[in-house]
């Protein structure tokens, strides 16, 4: 259980979990709706932070990670105008797409 104060602000805080691994993984229309979700939650950048720094694994800050690492193929519905918005809401200009 992470007790982190920003996990209290996030917007999945109330989500099934399995949205953000497996159900995300097997349906394209889920993982949409999770990119969403994250696109507008008020901590993205300290979710993807905590994702990368940690090697976590599925969707932390809009984007899936293996061991910390962006998964091009678990990524790979996202268009390139969904990349640009959530590699800048999570404060990086890496180019993934």
């Amino acid at each position: 259980m992470l007790d982190e104060e920003w996990v209290v602000k996030a917007n999945c805080r109330a989500t099934d979990k399995d949205y953000f691994f497996e159900k995300y993984e097997e349906d394209q229309a889920v993982a949409v709706v999770v990119d969403n979700i994250c696109l507008t939650c008020p901590v993205i950048i300290d979710c993807f932070n905590h994702g990368t720094t940690n090697g976590e694994w599925g969707v932390w800050g809009g984007v899936y990670l293996v061991d910390g690492e962006i998964n091009a193929i678990k990524n790979a519905h996202k268009t390139p105008e969904i990349w640009k918005e959530l590699l800048a809401a999570v404060g990086t200009d890496d180019e993934v797409y």
